[in-house]
């Protein structure tokens, strides 16, 4: 069951280590954890942990929050599948910087998790090469939008790995439409309305001066998407 990525309408954008910095351009970091893997971790530790595995899912998103206090880093979007690293605009002048960039957050994000849990948890990242804040703001906000309006279909498919973890039948024909998700979810205990707002909305982080962790302001209960935007400077 496939799920249209939002980053799909915004691919044009997306540059490699060879390209040329454009003025006046702003430059995102996507890094995604492979989802096979951390379904399949999940599945490991499902004998040992509360439906949906929240534990895995807040140091996915510590392990995010961590790069804002890069100092490469000026805004950070973060949910346990990805996190959006908006880098500060004076950072990248030359060839080859976004991709040194790059290199650094994946590995850090990669230490970071593998610090908090234990575990080894493959990522991906992809740099895009934004026009203007104003295609960032829609970028983030579509973000935040998907993952917000996939929460009974991801909170079920996590569930389900739990489910197979612990030996008992799942398939993915179980969930196939969002009766089928929310019951399967009510069954095990799981009221999708009293879950948290990151888990529905993820978090975000800005730091006022680069490379302080002192200065890094955390919003753990997002507002309206607009106005998320309004936080990205």
């Amino acid at each position: 069951m496939p799920v249209q990525s939002p980053w799909n309408a915004f691919s044009a954008f997306q540059v490699f280590g060879d390209h040329v910095p454009m003025a006046g351009f702003s430059l995102v970091v996507r890094i995604a954890a492979d989802p096979d893997s951390v379904a399949q971790l999940i599945a490991g530790r499902a004998a040992n942990q509360a439906v949906l595995d929240p534990q895995l899912a807040l140091m996915m998103i510590r392990a995010s929050l961590g790069l804002a206090a890069s100092p490469a880093v000026a805004f950070a979007y973060a949910n346990p599948e990805e996190s959006v690293i908006v880098l500060r605009s004076e950072i990248v002048n030359e060839v080859g910087q976004s991709l040194e960039i790059h290199d650094h957050l994946i590995s850090s994000w990669a230490a970071r998790m593998a610090l908090i849990s234990g575990a080894s948890v493959p990522v991906s990242g992809h740099v895009y090469e934004l026009p203007d804040l104003g295609v960032v703001r829609k970028a983030i906000g579509s973000a935040l939008d998907a993952h917000e309006e996939t929460t009974p279909l991801r909170s079920a498919r996590r569930l389900g790995a739990q489910l197979r973890g612990r030996g008992e039948p799942f398939h993915e024909s179980m969930i196939e439409t969002l009766e089928e998700q929310t019951s399967l979810l009510s069954e095990h205990g799981v009221n999708l309305d009293g879950l948290p707002s990151w888990w529905w909305r993820g978090v975000a982080a800005r730091a006022s001066e680069p490379g302080k962790l002192d200065s890094v302001e955390l919003w753990t209960d997002l507002p309206a998407t607009e106005q998320v935007a309004g936080l990205i400077a």
